[in-house]
């Protein structure tokens, strides 16, 4: 019997929030435990979550495994334990909305004859159906920057074992297996809003502004002069990451200061590595502008 969904959850500590991601995922009754599997690869230094695991005993597909991989590279740990179809990469804080995994289930059933290219986009392209397209380009034009983001990325086991892992990036790993699928002949959007993210303020670890500005950029122009991305998608992506990140950014890290743990350094020297000193500063003054309609909404709110 085919298990046709592998949920891949790379974690480390955050037991509560893993347990609220395990608890939405259960909560949909409607659906075969046969179809599915929810794979968490741990790289925490104690066995707390394998602790916690003892109190899902009554759901025989969870598979567990420890590791030692450092970073973003526990993603692709948790892909490799996947045994489904379908590896659908899941941040651990990413809650499923109530009896949507049944329509992801129908979902990959529907589509696994013919395998295309799949990504989850959950109404961030606001038409909430399934799109398709018949070139990575296209594809990659309305994915933009959100190829970027964990719980979007999913990839066939078949294609999974067949790609190199040699050459992975280290904050973007599945990002990069992502830019190497322009091979495949059809591509789909599920658009569908199927999950919830929570606000997790101890996010870090790593120079932000460098990781988006500089390494993914570089991947997407490394793409584009392998010619598997236009011109027009390459202006498409940096022009979204520019509004729709950047500055969006700018304003949790430098002015909002939430409690973040992310390597600010070198903030200028990134973004002005594909984008112009004046872009540089025109993020600044939106993200002010942002900060200011914020001050604004939260005094009104009150009077709503």
């Amino acid at each position: 019997m085919s298990i046709y969904l592998s949920i891949c959850i790379p974690t480390k500590g955050r037991l509560e929030i893993v347990k609220e991601t395990l608890d939405s995922i259960f909560s949909d009754t409607t659906v075969d435990y046969n179809d599915f599997e929810v794979v968490l690869s741990d790289n925490s230094e104690n066995d707390q979550l394998k602790e916690l695991l003892t109190g899902y005993k009554q759901y025989p597909n969870i598979v567990y495994g420890k590791t030692k991989v450092e970073g973003f590279f526990n993603s692709i740990a948790a892909l490799q334990l996947g045994n489904g179809c379908l590896l659908k990469l899941h941040n651990d804080y990413t809650k499923f909305n109530k009896l949507t995994l049944k329509r992801m289930i129908d979902f990959v059933k529907a589509e696994i004859a013919a395998k295309p290219m799949v990504y989850f986009s959950n109404n961030e392209l606001k038409r909430n159906t399934v799109q398709r397209y018949d070139t990575f380009d296209q594809f990659s034009y309305d994915v933009s920057f959100l190829g970027t983001w964990s719980t979007g990325f999913a990839i066939w086991k078949d294609d999974f074992d067949k790609l190199p892992k040699t050459h992975l990036n280290k904050i973007f790993p599945h990002t990069t297996l992502l830019f190497e699928q322009y091979y495949k002949e059809s591509f789909v959007i599920n658009d569908e809003e199927l999950f919830y993210n929570r606000t997790i303020y101890t996010k870090g670890g790593y120079n932000l502004f460098q990781a988006f500005s500089v390494q993914y950029l570089d991947m997407v122009k490394e793409s584009f002069k392998q010619k598997h991305l236009s011109k027009r998608t390459f202006a498409r992506i940096k022009r979204d990451l520019f509004y729709r990140f950047l500055v969006v950014w700018y304003y949790n890290t430098k002015i909002a200061k939430n409690s973040y743990t992310y390597d600010l350094s070198g903030i200028k020297e990134s973004v002005t590595t594909y984008y112009t000193g004046a872009q540089y500063y025109y993020m600044i003054s939106c993200a002010s502008v942002l900060s200011f309609l914020k001050k604004i909404k939260r005094i009104l709110s009150p009077a709503a």
